[in-house]
């Protein structure tokens, strides 16, 4: 198999130890596992493993599926419990039988896809009769997108060029690595950094998606929307009831 994006620049920011990464978690999908104690939860476009850490600590069926190999290794390196199965799988043709889940986690995963509204219906065909889905998707009217298209944009062209690889890694991630330090306080490591700066401006694939778009697909697939939040960040979130 060909070597995804994340194959080559796995998203590895946030896994300093367990505890933080359940620390940093955002309160509905914490609720969510909780309420799905005991109970079959599938985390789709998995990556590192960070929401299976915490799905492990209150369920003894949890799957995580993703499309990146190196992701997978990684994620099984760091959550290390016989409690979670990985499968390497497409979110557009996701490996697993109908309504097999009691809770799908897409947390930030379906605008990396290139086809967003299969995505979605592919986590919703898993997922059974009364089950909730917790879904986080960029938003459209908010500033990422225009740094995404231009920004990125150039970015990514010169990223084609072996001086401009060059000038990336060496100049610009260094840049934002400081930058993150100086305004933010963060205490982010070096690869960490690299990690964002490449999921942010780098990644080939990005759409954005208004409210009542995500809604109707909700609607369309047969399913209620329980909860809305439309936090501070690139992301807004959708947690999801199937009838």
């Amino acid at each position: 198999m060909s070597r995804t994006f994340y194959d080559t620049v796995p998203f590895l920011y946030g896994y300093t130890s367990h505890q933080d990464v359940i620390k940093n978690m955002h309160p509905a999908l914490q609720n969510l596992i909780i309420q799905s104690s005991n109970k079959t939860i599938v985390d789709i476009g998995c990556g590192g493993g960070r929401n299976l850490v915490y799905s492990a600590l209150n369920s003894d069926k949890v799957i995580g599926v993703d499309l990146s190999t190196k992701s997978l290794e990684f994620a099984r390196n760091f959550i290390s419990n016989d409690k979670v199965t990985l499968i390497q799988g497409n979110n557009l043709k996701i490996p697993l039988k109908s309504e097999v889940a009691n809770l799908v986690i897409s947390d930030g995963v379906i605008h990396h896809t290139g086809d967003p509204s299969t995505a979605f219906k592919e986590c919703i065909r898993i997922l059974s009769a009364n089950g909730f889905m917790y879904l986080a998707v960029y938003k459209k009217k908010r500033y990422y997108r225009l740094l995404y298209l231009y920004i990125g944009g150039l970015f990514r062209f010169i990223n084609n060029y072996y001086i401009g690889h060059l000038l990336i890694e060496y100049l610009y991630v260094y840049i934002h690595f400081f930058l993150y330090k100086i305004f933010k306080k963060n205490t982010f490591s070096l690869k960490e950094t690299r990690s964002i700066f490449y999921d942010y401006f780098i990644t080939p694939i990005a759409s954005f998606h208004t409210k009542d778009e995500i809604n109707n697909w909700i609607i369309d697939s047969q399913c209620d929307l329980i909860k809305y939040y439309a936090t501070s960040g690139n992301c807004h979130v959708f947690v999801i009831k199937k009838k």
